[in-house]
């Protein structure tokens, strides 16, 4: 009966990130109180408050509060790295990395492949750091654009003046021969096939600046633990970076570190995007004093190479071109609107959002502009109604002309939808036809991609380790680092052979259920509910609850139908110990959702006379909105935990679905589902310590809403139970401000302090954050972990703050390991690292203490081991303390029968930052048709969170999130 996915009973998923935790629905809350009006039950006495559904929220939507604040009182400025984005930007300045204390002894020795490559030689004299000016002759003050300072770089003049050099394309190079010319080079890009070869073209002048010398000895002598880390080794390490891409970028399209080879076909899913796979390579320090190159395979979204109009057509799902450019017009002229004088259309705002920076191409008969442009607007106006001044060459008249009218004089070609809107592109007095453009070249496809393009690109990206390896290996062999002349020259060799590390098998934990019963899942990762009854039940007996039916259109599931099932949870919810007394209040929710809601809420606690201790919701289908709005009214307006789950997993009344919805909602109402019991009495937290996991999510690309960020706090001794808060930050930043981290620690630590700590504060506390990149530890270190000391120490009446450990989780790598598929001791039956897999030695830090983690079972694709950082710790840990205490928390997430592969505080944070959007006091709805032109970051910061409902439920107190 153990789930497959660990979570079968997942809720109709709102709007989440596409980049970030795809299958974990959001969540999100806020302490305060909302205004409210005295509501009370018939023949129920109540004080509780309730915001009535009719006011659709615009009271709760007006809530004012303290702005999110920076970090007061902080004058550092912030952190700034060189354009590397790699590891080594974790050794900066104020930085005191934490040494690894030893190897983990525990369990037993496995061998695992992993995809890296040791650099056998790399380069040690001393290389020319170059700086790079471009600029246009008569037009020195203005910057040139990117496409021009590229066909500049690659033109025969500079490749004749300046040879065996590298360029970063934007301002640095690097040589081993030394040029010394002020003068530089001029460049003619008249009769370059990249200009428009009428000699109207300008010139530009190239200047290449001796700025220093880079000594690459001093790269070694810190590998070797011989020299210390500044600013001359991530030179270095700079240099070496593009040094590995020179030659691949030549013959393939790069995304940073990815590479995509154009003359392979692209998967096409749908209309709009090609999915094509690449492979990836960076160079990363590893033990032992050598670097390694990190390979794999990947996959990405590209933009079809198709015209606007088809495009236009999938977008709008109309394909037809008539029904297209009826849906864009816009809806009236209004002298008074905000741009223009247009009220756009939906449809035409979408397409704006969708195409705006793409870049084109004119494809027509006759044709003979041989170039690319940027879309800077789709235009209001088609190809009749748009006119520019035009010299007609006949006559020598200039005249106004519509783009219809020039298209036929000009090139003989009829418009066969002149009714469709014009594009306007970034080049000044540029416009075109849609029908008369195509998408340019591979380009990435930047958007949040679609629920069905999201499916399909993770089935593709599903492949067992055989698999996966097999293209490691194949796309090393594309990369040829053998041949690769740019290596050659300066003097770079890279093993042609994957390494070979010694891991740790670490021990699993037991199991322990209520009854003090217990399993021993041994490498298996999942166990089975059956006959298992919960570690701790809800702790108020469950007497006033109710099930709404959502019904829209004619899916609607059947009122029998409904009570047959709600008799077979309440049966099986029983059966692990749930304390259930009353049946439920069922009815049938039509109209508006809020509405729905506060009937059901209504009714429920009429028929109880008590205020409802649960809400839950079949609905017929996956509607986000319906989702949201169920949720928003829970939470902010009643403060009654809900449960949603859809009607055709209660069609099929499966007691495993049943006891997968009867762990979430026992945790909700305040219970637990297990704990693990260590095989080893050091292998958990300290005692004392209180757990705290924090994430920053951010919306979809191109979108303007605020990040969220959210904490997750232990609320019991064991580790298990979590409480969650969450507050809107600004857009795109990841670290979490004084302000918010005090406001939603502050409650948190107050609570824990009483029902955990019988009245004393933490005197330890574990950090783990999810979220940051390398360059980023030393702002947690500076800016998120002093406040956390602060909240905790306020008030203790301690006379030491408590001691931290500060641990970094990062699955956003491209590390894998998998055991050769001949040993069967190492793997599962589908060639994967068992559960319990920790690699600390080879492809890991030479200097500091990091390890990689496979804590789960991936019954699908490759297992992806979660990589930790330790950037601090107070309380000295052993490396078999922590890493195996991690692991075995791993099997006390409440919500599955599985071990999963993110440390829980880390995965209840995402769970909380990502259902923040229900939460909202704007209405952020997916897909956002604002016009571009007016669209970005909104004046005066974020609006907090609307505030949860605090009531006797202590629904803010439980994992309301799960």
């Amino acid at each position: 009966m153990a789930s497959l996915s660990g979570d079968p009973a997942r809720e109709p998923k709102p709007f989440v990130n596409p980049y970030k935790n795809l299958d974990l629905p959001p969540v999100a809350f806020t302490l305060g109180k909302p205004p409210h009006r005295p509501l009370s039950f018939s023949g129920y006495a109540s004080s509780f408050a309730v915001h009535h559904p009719s006011q659709k929220d615009t009271g709760m939507s007006g809530i004012s509060g303290p702005m999110p604040l920076r970090a007061a009182g902080d004058k550092k400025e912030p952190l700034t790295f060189t354009k590397t984005d790699n590891v080594f930007q974790q050794y900066v300045d104020g930085v005191t990395n934490v040494a690894r204390p030893g190897f983990n002894t525990t369990g037993r020795e496995v061998e695992l492949q992993v995809n890296a490559y040791p650099i056998t030689k790399f380069p040690t004299q001393n290389v020319f750091q170059y700086d790079v000016t471009i600029v246009k002759v008569g037009k020195e003050h203005e910057a040139p654009p990117p496409r021009a300072r590229k066909l500049v770089w690659d033109s025969p003049a500079r490749k004749n003046k300046y040879k065996q050099i590298l360029f970063d394309g934007s301002k640095l190079a690097w040589s081993c021969i030394s040029y010394d010319d002020p003068h530089g080079v001029l460049v003619d890009l008249s009769a370059h096939p990249g200009g428009n070869g009428n000699g109207n073209t300008p010139g530009y002048r190239l200047i290449v600046r001796k700025s220093k010398s880079i000594n690459l000895q001093v790269l070694e002598q810190w590998l070797l633990k011989k020299g210390p880390f500044d600013e001359r080794v991530l030179e270095a390490m700079n240099f070496l970076d593009h040094l590995l891409r020179e030659w691949p970028s030549t013959k393939f399209t790069p995304i940073k570190r990815a590479f995509y080879d154009q003359t392979e076909e692209g998967h096409n899913f749908d209309n709009t995007i090609d999915i094509r796979k690449g492979f990836y390579q960076a160079i990363r320090p590893a033990m032992g004093g050598r670097l390694v190159v990190n390979v794999d395979s990947v996959l990405c979204a590209f933009w079809r190479q198709v015209s606007l109009i088809s495009l236009a057509d999938s977008f709008l799902e109309k394909f037809d071109w008539g029904k297209t450019a009826q849906a864009m017009k816009p809806k009236n002229v209004d002298p008074h609107a905000s741009f223009r004088g247009y009220v756009y259309s939906p449809a035409h705002r979408h397409i704006w959002n969708k195409l705006k920076h793409l870049e084109v191409k004119p494809v027509f008969e006759g044709n003979t502009v041989n170039r690319t442009f940027n879309i800077h607007a789709i235009t209001t106006q088609d190809a009749h109604t748009k006119k520019f001044k035009w010299t007609d060459s006949a006559t020598g008249r200039e005249r106004d002309i519509s783009v219809f009218d020039y298209f036929k004089q000009k090139y003989n070609k009829t418009l066969f939808c002149p009714q469709l809107p014009v594009v306007e592109m970034t080049k000044k007095d540029t416009f075109y036809p849609m029908e008369c453009l195509h998408v340019a070249g591979l380009q990435r496809y930047n958007h949040k991609l679609s629920e069905r393009q999201t499916t399909d690109m993770l089935k593709m990206a599903v492949r067992r380790p055989q698999m996966r390896f097999g293209d490691i290996v194949k796309a090393k062999a594309k990369l040829n680092h053998g041949q690769d002349p740019i290596l050659q020259h300066f003097g770079m060799q890279i093993s042609p052979n994957m390494l070979v590390t010694k891991a740790r098998l670490l021990p699993s934990p037991e199991i322990q259920f209520g009854g003090n019963a217990k399993i021993s899942p041994q490498t298996q990762g999942r166990w089975d509910l059956r006959g298992k009854k919960f570690l701790e039940a809800n702790k108020t007996p469950l007497k006033s609850w109710g099930v709404g039916i959502i019904k829209q259109g004619r899916g609607a599931l059947p009122v029998a139908q409904a009570e047959e099932w709600t008799q077979g949870f309440m049966k099986q919810y029983a059966g692990h110990g749930g304390k259930v007394v009353s049946r439920p209040t069922i009815m049938e929710l039509t109209g508006d959702t809020a509405e729905a809601v506060y009937r059901l809420f209504m009714a429920t606690g009429n028929n109880a006379k008590q205020r409802p201790q649960l809400l839950l919701f079949i609905a017929p289908n996956k509607d986000v909105m319906v989702y949201n709005r169920i949720k928003k009214s829970c939470d902010c307006r009643f403060g009654v935990p809900s449960q949603v789950v859809q009607k055709a997993h209660v069609e099929k009344k499966m007691p495993q679905y049943m006891s997968n919805v009867a762990m979430k909602v026992n945790a909700k109402l305040g219970g637990v589902t297990c704990k693990a019991v260590p095989r080893q009495s050091d292998a958990m937290h300290r005692p004392g310590s209180i757990i705290i996991g924090a994430d920053v999510s951010h919306a979809a690309p191109g979108s303007f809403a605020p990040s969220l960020a959210a904490i997750s706090v232990s609320a019991d001794q064991n580790g298990a139970k979590y409480m969650g808060s969450c507050q809107t930050g600004d857009s795109r930043v990841e670290i979490i401000n004084e302000y918010n981290m005090k406001e939603m620690l502050t409650p948190l630590v107050d609570e824990w302090t009483k029902t955990v700590g019988n009245g004393r504060r933490p005197q330890n506390v574990y950090y783990f954050r999810d979220g940051v990149s390398t360059g980023q530890f030393a702002q947690v270190l500076e800016k998120e972990v002093p406040v956390i000391k602060d909240v905790i120490f306020n008030g203790s009446g301690d006379k030491v703050p408590p001691k931290i450990t500060v641990v970094i989780g990062n699955k956003r790598h491209h590390i894998r390991g998998a055991p050769r598929p001949t040993d069967k001791t190492a793997g599962d039956k589908n060639g994967n690292a068992l559960p319990g897999t920790l690699i600390e030695r080879d492809v890991t830090s030479p200097h500091d203490w990091d390890f990689l983690l496979i804590a789960h079972v991936a019954l699908q694709g490759t297992a992806q081991p979660v990589h930790y950082h330790v950037i601090r710790d107070e309380m000295k840990h052993q490396p078999a303390q922590l890493q195996n205490m991690i692991y075995n928390h791993c099997y006390q997430y409440v919500r599955s029968t599985t071990s999963v592969s993110l440390f829980p505080a880390i995965y209840y944070a995402h769970l909380i930052s990502n259902r923040a959007r229900c939460q909202s006091a704007d209405e952020f709805v997916e897909g956002s048709d604002e016009s571009p032109e007016n669209s970005g970051p909104k004046q005066g910061g974020p609006k907090p969170l609307l505030p949860m409902a605090k009531n006797e439920t202590r629904n803010n107190l439980e994992m309301w999130f799960v």
